[in-house]
């Protein structure tokens, strides 16, 4: 899967958008599967197992089931659309929301727990409320391959968009 197609990269003459996520969609499919096909497992060993050990995966599985569904409904589906004729970011999820201005926007990297990836927020308060664009990149040496896959096809073009200097490795 190439790069713009494992962001959705839609590019016309006015405006520029993506889904950040739209990779994690094929898997997230198999693993709601997997869910799904855990019940009748479940229904045919609870009079084997023990009435509160069934409870207790009943649970799990709830548990599990909601993660993956809250993924695929609320996570997922994001678009960021870079406006051109009117500069602005938006947003899209169920409804398209401004969250930001070209003149206000920052991109910077995110680290977490050894992973890291790159946000783009309003230049005042870049840490208080910021917005992931990338997936999730380690130090190995296919992530720094996927890494500048999206620098040259997703980041560069949008940066080069807003007229924001870009340092450009030779």
């Amino acid at each position: 899967m190439n790069t713009k197609t494992r962001y959705q990269f839609e590019e016309n003459g006015s405006e520029i958008s993506f889904m950040p996520d739209y990779s994690s969609l094929r898997g997230l499919r198999w693993w709601l599967g997997a869910g799904i096909l855990a019940v009748p497992v479940m229904y045919y060993f609870r009079n084997i197992i023990a009435e509160k050990a069934f409870i207790i995966a009943s649970v799990i599985w709830g548990v599990y089931m909601v993660y993956f569904l809250f993924d695929l409904i609320f996570r997922v589906p994001v678009k960021y659309i870079f406006d051109k004729r009117e500069k602005c970011i938006y947003r899209k999820l169920f409804i398209t929301t401004k969250i930001m201005s070209f003149d206000e926007m920052t991109y910077f990297i995110n680290e977490e727990s050894g992973a890291y990836y790159y946000v783009i927020g309003k230049k005042r308060n870049q840490f208080v409320k910021n917005y992931r664009i990338s997936n999730y990149f380690s130090g190995s040496k296919a992530s720094r391959i996927r890494e500048d896959e999206f620098l040259e096809k997703i980041l560069y073009p949008v940066l080069d968009v807003m007229d924001i200097p870009i340092n450009r490795p030779q």
